[in-house]
């Protein structure tokens, strides 16, 4: 097995990891980036939830 570390655009890193799971390939780490967008689209996601009444808005104790 080889670990083989790339650099790509922004842009260009779905198609990549498209990719890389056709050919079963193993991401070990992803970007940090993508990590703390992905976050910032479930917050996002969530909350609009919460303002239309599909989920119950969050309380302390959920922390």
């Amino acid at each position: 097995m080889t670990t083989l570390t790339i650099q790509v655009e922004d842009n260009d890193t779905q198609f990549l990891l498209e990719v890389l799971k056709r050919i079963d390939a193993k991401v070990i780490q992803s970007s940090k980036k993508e990590e703390l967008l992905n976050g910032i689209k479930q917050g996002v996601k969530e909350a609009k939830e919460i303002k239309s009444g599909k989920i119950a808005p969050l309380s302390l104790s959920d922390i």
